[in-house]
């Protein structure tokens, strides 16, 4: 199996919609992006990491990678290796026993952020997921099958809202495809 490295760049707020952000992850080279969706809760526990360390240094995270002195990169890394409906699939991979635990995708980028875990996608995963970095900094472009069934209901309530019926067939579509029809 072959796998991009990736690299948490930051975090983006979902104007206009449900109080959810996308977490923002770049190959080593900066050209392609991918975006996970997280919840405001875990928006809040990541901006905590940027500033001050004493205010998370007594925090669970950061506890649990104290008590455990191996969860560095040189035992354990982050993969992600599907998505399906709408969610990243996650795994805190041991690389000494090759055990494999799941791992809500936005709690294993808070994770690798606090434990400085390598993180890694399936190559072929990254390739059909990931969007060009190279046009716009201001903009984020996520692929539809990366948005929850709720993202998709709202986008196509907006897209027909819009009359943009070219793009509110696309969401319908892909609604189709998980079996859950608008």
């Amino acid at each position: 199996m072959s796998k991009v490295q990736l690299i948490y760049v930051g975090i983006s707020q979902i104007v206009g919609g449900p109080e959810l952000g996308l977490l923002i992850l770049s190959n080593l080279s900066h050209t392609r992006q991918i975006a996970i969706v997280c919840d405001s809760r875990m928006e809040y526990e990541l901006g905590l990491r940027t500033g001050d360390k004493s205010i998370t240094e007594r925090l669970l995270p950061e506890v649990l990678c104290n008590v455990n002195p191996l969860m560095t990169s040189e035992h354990y890394e982050i993969l992600f290796n599907s998505i399906i409906d709408g969610q990243y699939k996650a795994l805190l991979v041991n690389k000494d026993d090759l055990s494999l635990m799941p791992i809500r995708a936005s709690d294993a980028v808070l994770l690798a952020h606090v434990a400085k875990l390598n993180i890694f996608m399936e190559e072929h995963l990254f390739n059909r997921q990931s969007v060009d970095n190279s046009t716009g900094k201001n903009k984020i472009a996520l692929p539809v099958n990366a948005l929850s069934l709720e993202m998709l209901r709202h986008a196509l309530e907006k897209a027909i809202e819009d009359e943009n019926y070219e793009l509110a067939s696309m969401l319908r579509d892909e609604m189709k495809n998980r079996g859950k029809e608008p």
